[in-house]
């Protein structure tokens, strides 16, 4: 088949724009450190990353959740603590009016102390988040959990967030666990402390003593598993990071230029399109009718 001057031009300017075209991708990949920006640059490639987005997406929502979780543990932390340390220095106050060396007015005077930490103590029982959520309260987080006279009003009802898989980790701490159901009734035995000292009732005094000693451990116990949890949430976030990494490592490969391999073939790029140019001008040279 007789190939024309015309077909030879033709053959040489494809080419040259080809290579034009390469020249010009390989350009804005370098430029924009991007292989794939749309779909048509790479079907498989480019819907492969949007669903590693998605994931990560969803792995940045449960990451906001599990903050959020962690934080509210810290504060019912804070709280515990502070009631812990009332319900210890209540326990030394009725330890010393306890001894016969304290007379009527002596205990009446350790009474009026008790009472104000007992105040205290509810206080902290009923902290709140930022949000106004009540710490302890349950279910029912909107209302305070504990009365005046410190008796529970919540239920036993705790928020779990996904740790692991299948795993939940509990982020509140239901205020039964300062009730009868866990030991004693926390706040009621302190309010009954204050009294009993105040009207020099040595026979509640003594026999309340045990039972601080249970308050003690109470409070501790539900420290030890606010800890636990918040540990746990921790390890759940470490965890999570190391998978966005991953995560954010397998986008790059996916749709991200290899910029050392897109030079490498810009170079190749331009030197085609410096001969394919060189071609075409010696065919047309080659072509032109001599004068």
């Amino acid at each position: 088949m007789r190939i024309t001057g015309n077909r030879l031009i033709d053959l040489a300017a494809a080419s040259t724009t080809k290579s034009q075209a390469a020249v010009a991708t390989t350009t804005e990949q370098l430029s924009s450190g991007l292989r794939v920006n749309t779909p048509s640059d790479d079907p498989q490639a480019w819907l492969a990353a949007q669903r590693t987005k998605l994931r990560q997406a969803m792995s940045q929502g449960t990451g906001a959740a599990v903050q959020a979780g962690r934080d509210h543990l810290e504060v019912t932390d804070n709280a515990l603590a502070s009631l812990g340390d009332i319900v210890s220095q209540i326990r030394t106050l009725a330890v010393q009016g306890s001894s016969d060396s304290y007379n009527a007015t002596d205990r009446a005077a350790l009474g009026a102390q008790v009472r104000g930490l007992f105040q205290s103590a509810l206080d902290s029982a009923n902290a709140r988040t930022s949000a106004g959520e009540y710490l302890l309260a349950g279910s029912a987080s909107l209302t305070p959990p504990f009365d005046a006279a410190g008796v529970y009003l919540g239920d036993a009802a705790v928020r779990a967030l996904p740790s692991d898989g299948s795993v939940t980790t509990g982020v509140t701490i239901a205020g039964s666990a300062l009730t009868a159901a866990s030991g004693v009734d926390v706040l009621p035995l302190l309010d009954r402390i204050a009294t009993a000292l105040s009207s020099n009732d040595m026979t509640t005094l003594v026999g309340a003593l045990p039972g601080l000693d249970t308050a003690v451990k109470q409070v501790s116990s539900a420290r030890t598993q606010t800890g636990g949890a918040m540990n746990v949430l921790d390890q759940t976030t470490s965890a999570r990071t190391v998978l966005e990494q991953n995560l954010q490592q397998a986008i790059a490969r996916f749709v991200e230029v290899d910029a050392v391999a897109a030079a490498s073939e810009l170079a190749k790029a331009t030197q085609s399109l410096e001969i394919s140019r060189a071609v075409s001008s010696h065919i047309v040279a080659m072509l032109a009718p001599s004068t």
